[in-house]
């Protein structure tokens, strides 16, 4: 089945995750997190769901992961619980109500009358009497003991690792090594008065509530590269030979598509003037519309590109959509005839970022079909 054909939010990568789970079942953080994300993806966009997603959605709409940690918990000392209640359980039925006269008398007995020695004494054939009619003995006792003890101690080792492991992928986050999570970051705190972005010498750095989430150098061009694939509608941003984003993108519709080739930045704008082609009284005239204007929807961002080699017609640039159209930015990424004009265009979350970090002189290469399948990013556990 091809389920990329059947998609229309989800990434095949995130159906693969989310498809065969359990609503109710136990999953590590990491799974859990991941898993309430693609949910909260589906509901955010529902409206232009498809079938497979629909159903997804009504399947995970009340889901309740467990916490895979507690659920090892359970199970050792439900084992525990098991090996106590095995070996007495038809015991106790017989002897229950003699056991309850006799234990009350001996610990009045025990407690106030015997000295230490005759307490020993009494240990010793207690015990030794259990053993015989099947109850647990000094020795099980003190091996359960044990094992519970062993238990506590894996059980603290295991949120230890885990511990550690949140660490160390909050710090990837931090790092900016994780795609989604970048892209998951700059939505939140777009526009957010706690998000800042820095200068120091040749590095842009990005704050949020005054802690650094991501630096890079925002001066050297050839550490930047930009790549738009038109038939897949994403456009993946490296840094320093490294993919540290993948967006969806909106390249030109049928009869003005975007031209494919080699580009570099060549100048940006903020809050820019859009020239927008209008056919009047069969003339075609073009309109300059203010930022701020209703009528304006090319965003808070201009990264205008150049055509390196054989020059093209037009003027080409990234830039953004009408933020208070976020619907329509999905309707047009998923419907061609709704496509550009010819521009990328991306939603203002991302286009902030590069805005903000991207370099004059930035390649930007523009290709109809991807030359590989991306293969999902491996989080290798820290061997420290």
């Amino acid at each position: 089945m091809n389920s990329d054909k059947k998609l229309a939010v989800l990434t095949i990568t995130e159906y693969n995750l989310i498809g065969n789970k359990d609503p109710s079942g136990s999953y590590d953080r990491k799974t859990r997190e991941k898993l309430y994300w693609i949910i909260e993806k589906l509901r955010t966009h529902a409206q232009v769901l498809s079938r497979l997603e629909r159903r997804l959605l009504e399947k995970f709409a009340n889901a309740t992961f467990g916490a895979l940690e507690e659920k090892d918990k359970k199970v050792k000392f439900e084992v525990v619980r098991y090996r106590l209640s095995n070996n007495v359980k038809q015991t106790l039925k017989l002897v229950a109500t003699t056991i309850g006269i006799i234990v009350v008398s001996g610990v009045i007995v025990y407690q106030f009358i015997l000295g230490d020695q005759t307490r020993q004494k009494i240990d010793v054939a207690w015990y030794q009497g259990l053993n015989k009619v099947g109850l647990v003995s000094k020795e099980e006792m003190q091996q359960i003991r044990e094992d519970l003890t062993l238990a506590s101690v894996k059980l603290k080792e295991t949120r230890q690792f885990n511990a550690e492991l949140n660490m160390q992928i909050e710090q990837m986050i931090l790092n900016n090594k994780v795609t989604e999570n970048l892209k998951y970051i700059l939505k939140q705190v777009y526009n957010s008065k706690q998000a800042t972005y820095v200068r120091s010498g040749q590095n842009m750095t990005l704050r949020y509530n005054k802690k650094d989430v991501a630096t890079f150098n925002y001066k050297k061009p050839q550490l930047w590269y930009l790549l738009g694939i038109i038939e897949s509608g994403v456009l993946r941003v490296y840094y320093n030979d490294e993919e540290i984003m993948e967006i969806e993108s909106i390249f030109g519709r049928a009869g003005e598509e975007t031209p494919i080739g080699e580009y570099e930045i060549k100048n940006r704008a903020y809050k820019p003037t859009w020239y927008k082609k209008e056919t009047i009284d069969g003339k075609i005239r073009v309109r300059e519309i203010p930022f701020g204007h209703k009528d304006h929807e090319i965003g808070h961002w201009w990264l205008g590109m150049k055509r390196l080699g054989e020059p093209v017609k037009g003027s080409y640039g990234i830039h953004g959509v009408n933020a208070a159209k976020v619907n329509e930015f999905f309707k047009k990424n998923f419907d061609w005839r709704n496509g550009s004009a010819g521009c990328p265009n991306i939603q203002e979350w991302y286009l902030h970022f590069l805005g903000k970090m991207l370099p004059l002189g930035t390649r930007v290469n523009i290709v109809q079909k991807d030359k590989w399948i991306k293969k999902q990013n491996f989080i290798p556990p820290s061997s420290a």
